[in-house]
C-alpha cells in the first residue's frame, strides 16, 4: 500500500515553514573576525621622548584567535541533535492488520535507537539548550588563562632584545572570553516504510561573544631608569584593556538523516544510518561549519521488558569538499544509552556521548626564553615569557546525559534533561546544561 500525499502533507508543511525562517542577523561585521582582530594589534604606548611599539612578533596570538574560532565553528556548528526516532515507534501487526507500538519506553534522547517509527508515521519536535562555555581544553576562557607576551619593536634591527635598554621590557596580555550559545532545534521524521525513516533537523542558533584583552607593562630592564617611566600607557598607567563584543543569530547547519532497519527480531534490532550535514549556517558568523559533512552510523538496540539499551558507532567525514575556512577534523563517534519505562507515561534515560576529533588543533600556553639587560647593569639576564602554542592531537569530548520523558497527553512527549561534560578537551561548559524538548507523533 502506498502512502498518500494527504498522509505526509502536515509534516512536509512543518519542514517547509522552518526552511523559510528569518535570515542571519548580527550587530556589526562578521563575528568570526572579532577575536583575531582583537588579538592582531601593535600596542603603542604614550608618546614620550622614546617611541614605544610592542608587537606579537611570532603572531602566535593571532594564530590562537584563529584556533579559537576553529574550535567555536567545529563545536558550536554541530550541537547535539535529538534522536530522530521520536518517543513512539510502531510495527505492522499482520495478524491484526494494524500498527502497534514496538517499545514500552519512549527511547533515548540523543542516542539513536534502531527501531523505525513505522510506515506513514510522522514525528515532529523541538528542543532548546543554552551553553555558557567556560574552557577551551584546560584553559579557562574567563580567567586570563589564555596569555601571551608582546616584545618591543626591534628598533636597531639587530635581532636581539639586549642592545638597547628599552627593548628588554615586555607587555603581557591576558585574553578573557565570555561565550554563550543558544540552540533551538526543530526536527521532523517520516516513516517511508516499515524499514526506512527519513529525518531533518534544523537548528536556529544565537551566539554571543564578549572579549577583553588585558595588557600590562613588565619593566624588566627600565625599572627605576626614568621618572616618569618612558614605557606607560596613554593614561599614564601600567595596564590597559581592549574590548570587543558582538553577537549573531540565524539558521545553523541543517542535518538530514536516513535510517535503514537491517535486523528486526523480538527484542533485538540493528539499523544503518547516514547523516548529511549541509553548510546552511553562516560560518563567518560562527553559526555553522561552512562545510558539507557525512556521517555513517550503525545503531543497535535491545529490549528487556521495560528496559531498553542502545549503542551507536559512527564515523564523520567533516569536510567532503575541503571547502571550509576552519580547520575541521574527522570524527569517530560512540554513544550508549539505557532507558526504563517507570510508568506507561514516564521513561527515565541515561546516556554517554563520546566524540573523538582526529588530529585536531589544541591550544596550550608555553614558555619562550627572553633576554634583557637592566639599565644599571652590563649583565644579560634570561627569563621566560608566556607564548601560545598549538599542536595536533586527538581530542576526546565526552558528555553524560540524564533525563526524563513524560507523555503529557495523546502522543505528545515532554523531555527534560541535563548534560554534563566529562572531559577537559575542546570547548566545553563546566556546569550542568539543562535542555527541554517536546515532540508529537501522528
Amino acid at each position: 500500500m502506498t502512502t498518500s500525499y494527504r498522509e505526509w502533507r502536515p509534516g512536509l508543511a512543518f519542514v517547509a515553514a522552518l526552511a523559510v525562517s528569518a535570515p542571519v542577523s548580527a550587530q556589526s561585521g562578521p563575528l568570526a573576525d572579532l577575536i583575531p582582530n582583537l588579538f592582531d594589534r601593535t600596542i603603542v604606548l604614550a608618546a614620550t621622548a622614546h617611541e614605544a611599539h610592542f608587537v606579537d612578533s611570532s603572531r602566535s596570538l593571532v594564530e590562537a584567535g584563529n584556533l579559537i574560532n576553529d574550535s567555536i565553528v567545529s563545536q558550536l556548528g554541530t550541537p547535539p541533535i535529538s534522536s530522530s526516532a521520536g518517543g513512539f515507534t510502531y510495527t505492522f501487526d499482520a495478524a491484526l492488520g494494524v500498527m502497534t507500538r514496538s517499545s514500552e519506553s519512549f527511547g533515548p534522547i540523543f542516542t539513536e535507537r534502531a527501531d523505525t517509527i513505522g510506515k506513514g508515521k510522522w514525528n515532529v519536535g523541538m528542543s532548546s539548550t543554552r551553553y555558557q562555555y567556560d574552557a577551551l581544553g584546560e584553559l579557562d576562557l574567563d580567567e586570563g588563562a589564555i596569555t601571551q607576551s608582546f616584545t618591543h619593536l626591534d628598533t636597531n634591527h639587530d635581532g636581539t632584545t639586549v642592545a638597547t635598554v628599552y627593548e628588554g621590557d615586555l607587555i603581557l596580555a591576558d585574553a578573557n572570553l565570555d561565550l554563550t550559545q543558544e540552540a533551538t532545534i526543530f526536527s521532523a521524521t517520516w516513516g517511508v516504510s516499515d524499514r526506512i525513516d527519513l529525518a531533518m533537523a534544523i537548528p536556529f542558533v544565537r551566539v554571543d561573544l564578549d572579549a577583553a584583552l588585558v595588557t600590562r607593562i613588565r619593566r624588566l630592564a627600565t625599572e627605576g631608569f626614568e621618572n616618569p617611566a618612558q614605557h606607560r600607557f596613554i593614561d599614564g598607567g601600567d595596564e590597559a584593556t581592549h574590548l570587543a563584543s558582538d553577537s549573531a543569530s540565524g539558521i545553523g547547519d541543517v542535518q538530514l538523516r536516513g535510517k535503514l532497519a537491517l535486523v528486526r527480531k523480538e527484542g533485538r534490532s540493528l539499523a544503518l544510518g547516514l547523516d548529511l550535514r549541509l553548510p546552511t549556517g553562516n560560518d563567518e558568523e560562527l553559526l555553522g561549519t561552512g562545510a558539507t559533512a557525512a556521517k555513517l552510523q550503525l545503531f543497535g538496540s535491545a529490549s528487556f521488558g521495560r528496559l531498553s539499551t542502545h549503542v551507536n558507532v559512527g564515523y564523520t567525514a567533516a569536510d567532503l569538499a575541503d571547502s571550509s575556512a576552519a580547520e575541521l577534523s574527522d570524527e569517530i563517534g560512540f554513544s550508549i544509552a539505557a532507558d526504563v519505562a517507570l510508568h506507561e507515561r514516564v521513561t527515565v534515560v541515561g546516556e554517554l556521548l563520546w566524540r573523538t576529533l582526529l588530529d585536531a588543533p589544541k591550544l596550550e600556553v608555553g614558555e619562550a626564553t627572553h633576554l634583557y639587560r637592566r639599565h644599571d647593569s652590563t649583565q644579560i639576564t634570561a627569563t621566560t615569557r608566556p607564548t601560545l602554542q598549538s599542536e595536533q592531537e586527538n581530542l576526546d569530548l565526552a558528555t553524560a546525559v540524564v533525563g526524563v520523558k513524560w507523555n503529557l497527553f495523546g502522543q505528545v512527549l515532554l523531555s527534560t534533561h541535563l548534560l554534563m561534560s566529562l572531559s577537559n578537551d575542546g570547548l566545553h561548559d563546566e556546569d550542568l546544561v539543562p535542555t527541554i524538548g517536546i515532540d508529537y507523533s501522528f
